[in-house]
């Protein structure tokens, strides 16, 4: 009885870490499509059954990324094409959780552009989901079977030293730095849209609250519960704030320093503006580029 409560127990929390994964993936790949007026327009008009026909064709995809580079281990095809349903809902409810906290939909508007925003928004996200094993998979969790132990632990004896020989403010400034450079990376294909001054115009202070909370959410499962990068356990305890909370927030902090300098840079925001219009922009952005500052974390 107790053996199999236990199997039970690692059962679960397997399956968590797959879906940790996935929705990881989904933010990861999928969320700058968020930030596309097009995207919202399409999905507000565009007609319902061409976007479940493409959303079937979208499935067919996935199910075929899933064979070859699924977030779960089973082999049968039946495995696939459940696990390739999983993605296509982890879009779903990633693209709902995102556009709520966006404002773009409320439960107000009409069902039907409701339906095709979220419907538009998933197929990136479930896209994301399903592929992002292959693109950032540390290739541990999934297929060391392929692999000897003794080639696993050479493999981890080359890994380490470097990792424990870097003292704690190299360390620091290790991650600060990927931190910033991820971030760039993203912000400066979006700082310079109308999308985020549309945005912040819209978004009241429990959209901002929930975009917060989401950056926060989302840049610590990514970094710290994805198990994209398998040194991150191994490196937690060497810089100054490399402990999973501490890290999460000062990386967010800056994020939302970047946000500030990349809106600034392309003159979206300028010193005459109120503060709460200047918040809400660097907020908005805030999202996407702490979650390419927790990409740039994983890289390094």
């Amino acid at each position: 009885m107790e053996s199999s409560r236990l199997n039970l127990s690692r059962a679960w929390r397997h399956e968590l870490y797959d879906f940790v994964r996935a929705f990881s993936g989904a933010f990861l790949f999928g969320v700058p499509f968020l930030w596309t007026m097009e995207m919202w327009w399409i999905g507000a008009t565009a007609e319902l059954w061409k976007l479940f026909l493409f959303l079937l064709l979208v499935f067919l995809l996935n199910v075929h990324l899933a064979y070859f580079t699924g977030f779960k281990d089973e082999e049968a095809f039946s495995t696939h094409v459940s696990e390739a349903i999983e993605a296509m809902a982890v879009g779903v409810v990633t693209a709902t959780v995102v556009l709520l906290a966006l404002n773009r939909i409320t439960p107000g508007d009409p069902l039907g552009s409701v339906l095709g925003q979220i419907v538009v928004q998933a197929i990136p996200l479930s896209i994301g989901a399903a592929a992002a094993n292959a693109l950032l998979g540390d290739g541990q969790k999934h297929r060391l079977d392929a692999q000897s132990q003794d080639g696993e632990k050479e493999d981890e004896a080359r890994r380490l030293p470097a990792v424990a020989d870097l003292s704690p403010w190299r360390a620091t400034l290790n991650d600060l730095g990927a931190t910033i450079t991820g971030g760039l990376f993203v912000g400066f294909a979006i700082a310079p849209t109308d999308e985020i001054s549309m945005l912040a115009a819209e978004v009241g202070p429990w959209h901002e609250v929930s975009l917060m909370a989401l950056s926060l959410l989302v840049s610590y499962a990514i970094v710290f519960e994805s198990g994209f990068s398998p040194r991150i356990k191994e490196r937690s305890s060497v810089g100054y704030f490399q402990r999973p909370l501490t890290e999460t927030i000062m990386a967010y902090l800056v994020s939302l320093l970047v946000a500030a300098f990349a809106l600034y840079f392309f003159d979206r925001i300028d010193l005459g503006e109120s503060l709460t219009a200047t918040f809400s922009q660097v907020v908005v952005l805030g999202l996407p580029i702490s979650l390419g500052g927790a990409a740039g974390r994983v890289v390094v």
